[in-house]
């Protein structure tokens, strides 16, 4: 059986540990970047997805993702992904105070702060382009809705990561914050769960915005 994985760079490191045979999958990262805007990341996984023509089954590590998903088709072989809203839902679906804490933290984990988009080179390019003092006042503003960085620490994490948060959290003012996360949802997908948590599409079927509602 030809088991395809779509997804987001950002959980690549907690995936390719927490399976026991990597090799089981093909594996499709894409860059975590494509959030930013969700039409283009629909166009990469459908693009991906139409692609795969020998696939038996393929699994998207993605959730909602700002309706990005909605309207996703499968075509040769049947499409599963999980009931979630983003990959904070994936990487906290065991945390039952997850809608609390997205009131006052913006998270993070190894993956955002390994990625093309951590908060860490955004900040390094608005200063190459408008100077150190205006990228400042411009990155503050973007985050002064939050009280927390909320680092969720899923086992995977550089030594450095501490000292990374650390430089964020003193450019934004905000207070740095520790959860426990992991990848067991998706895990759970891949190894062949098919229950009421997650989206399962037949072939010439398309992925619809009720589908992730409770």
């Amino acid at each position: 059986m030809k088991k395809v994985v779509i997804g987001c760079s950002v959980l690549r490191r907690e995936i390719e540990a927490g399976l026991e045979d990597p090799s089981d999958f093909k594996f499709n990262w894409l860059e975590d970047q494509l959030h930013n805007v969700p039409e283009t990341l629909h166009e990469k996984v459908q693009s991906a997805i139409d692609a795969e023509t020998g696939a038996d089954r393929i699994y998207l590590l993605y959730g909602h993702c700002g309706q990005a998903m909605t309207g996703i088709q499968a075509k040769n072989c049947p499409v599963v992904l999980p009931k979630v809203e983003d990959c904070i839902d994936v990487l906290l679906c065991h945390n039952p105070n997850t809608a609390e804490l997205r009131r006052t933290s913006y998270f993070v984990s190894q993956g955002w702060l390994w990625g093309e988009e951590g908060l860490g080179y955004e900040y390094d390019r608005m200063k190459e382009k408008y100077g150190e003092k205006r990228a400042l006042r411009v990155i503050k503003a973007m985050y002064k809705n939050y009280k927390y960085l909320m680092f969720v620490k899923t086992g995977v994490e550089d030594q450095n990561v501490r000292e990374k948060c650390a430089g964020v959290v003193e450019k934004l003012d905000l207070e740095l914050q520790e959860t426990e996360g992991d990848v067991k949802l998706v895990i759970e997908m891949l190894n062949g769960s098919s229950d009421e948590r997650f989206i399962v599409i037949p072939p010439g079927e398309t992925i619809r915005e009720e589908m992730f509602r409770p």
